[in-house]
């Protein structure tokens, strides 16, 4: 493949921007390699912010991240214990990637390469889960097997594959819309992505993705497609496994049964009403949570939400920040779509797709708890590094050369 395809340059801006799509790409499915490339991301970023070859970007909504980081560190250091304070924050690091993608990826034309390598990266962790899960399963059958399989799942990455296909399925209405060819590979991604999102049996991750395709599909196009995506919901919703998987909800709404209701509305409000300033971020565990209500989820030491979540561990502070940093990054994608309607079909579609991935981490976040997780926290950095490469406001750094 040509050079320029793949980002790869000669510059340091070029290859640094080569790493940061190695990095959205391996993030999905190797957290190792992952930061690696991230890490290889970083060390070119900075050489070329000295060699004065890159510009640096600030996003308007970046201040949010500085003062939410800080207010993890200062509560986690005060309620926790120091020595395992690197621990319970270090993987806030990794928003120091909302500026390096801000600032690296200029243009439509790379916008796309990056939304290219972060639904590849999921089509490849679709493949993967296809492979292990069901091995995993085979293995220790206990009690049945399809119990084992469900098990298995994984809450990071069914949230990431809800992702890929959101994205993926969203491109390709719009190709279908506007009656452009589609690809063979186009699908083959999509149906691994759509394999991997229906083996982790994760509700939430489900009905997020139901959700979003479904509004893109009443908003894009006609009757038609209205009738197909009923039909497949239909058949969905008929496999035995997906009936097991929702018999199961039934736990979930009862207030004693140590799931999201014992959560939401037993332990948050009593360590809330104890701990209004946050018990440190981090420092929540099961134990903790075992004091209120006996009977909560068993080696559990999140609250199943974002919003429950920073609430504990941040107090009333801590989620208001929360709250205003997700806004004004939410409003930066709206702005960035409302503006692309005088630009190039490609710009459109670009903005369309980051809407709908940051609105599917922010609508699964409602129900899971998707900001304490590495991967999941690179991928909010990705989304809200593009929103804010699209209203760039570029700042010059005057740094020595080396």
């Amino acid at each position: 493949m040509h050079m320029l395809t793949l980002g790869i340059g000669k510059t340091l801006e070029e290859r640094a921007f080569a790493a940061l799509l190695a990095t959205v790409f391996a993030i999905t499915f190797s957290i190792a390699l992952g930061q690696f490339c991230a890490g290889l991301c970083l060390v070119l970023f900075l050489l070329g912010l000295f060699r004065k070859q890159i510009v640096w970007c600030g996003p308007a909504g970046g201040i949010f991240a500085v003062l939410f980081v800080l207010l993890a560190v200062i509560l986690s250091a005060i309620h926790g214990n120091e020595a395992g304070l690197w621990t319970r924050v270090g993987r806030l690091f990794w928003f120091i990637l909302i500026p390096v993608t801000a600032s690296l990826t200029v243009g439509s034309a790379r916008t796309r390469k990056v939304i290219a390598a972060f639904l590849a990266g999921c089509a490849v962790l679709g493949i993967k889960d296809l492979l292990i899960y069901p091995i995993r399963a085979w293995q220790k059958p206990v009690p049945d097997y399809l119990t084992a399989l469900i098990d298995k799942g994984s809450m990071t990455d069914g949230q990431m594959l809800m992702l890929g296909v959101v994205g993926t399925m969203l491109i390709l209405l719009m190709a279908v819309k506007e009656r452009r060819p589609i690809p063979w590979w186009g699908w083959v991604i999509l149906i691994a992505q759509v394999a991997g999102l229906l083996i982790n049996f994760k509700r939430g991750s489900w009905f997020c993705a139901m959700i979003l395709i479904g509004i893109a599909v009443l908003m894009q196009l006609r009757w038609r497609a209205w009738l197909a995506m009923a039909i497949c919901l239909v058949i969905f919703f008929m496999l035995p496994p997906v009936q097991t998987r929702m018999s199961q909800l039934k736990r979930e709404f009862n207030i004693e049964g140590g799931g999201r209701l014992t959560m939401w509305c037993k332990i948050a409000p009593a360590l809330i009403h104890e701990h209004p300033a946050g018990i440190g971020f981090g420092c929540l565990t099961n134990e903790k949570m075992k004091q209120i209500s006996r009977n909560v989820e068993p080696h559990r030491n999140h609250l199943h939400a974002n919003w429950a979540q920073v609430l504990v561990e941040m107090g009333w502070a801590g989620l208001a920040l929360y709250i205003l940093w997700m806004g004004k990054v939410l409003l930066n994608s709206v702005v960035w779509l409302r503006r692309s309607r005088v630009a190039a079909t490609e710009e459109r579609a670009m903005a369309w797709v980051v809407l709908a991935l940051f609105a599917g981490l922010l609508l699964n976040g409602l129900v899971e708890y998707n900001f304490g997780d590495t991967e999941m926290i690179f991928i909010y950095a990705f989304i809200m590094g593009l929103t804010g490469a699209c209203n760039r406001k570029t700042v010059s750094v005057k740094l020595p050369e080396l």
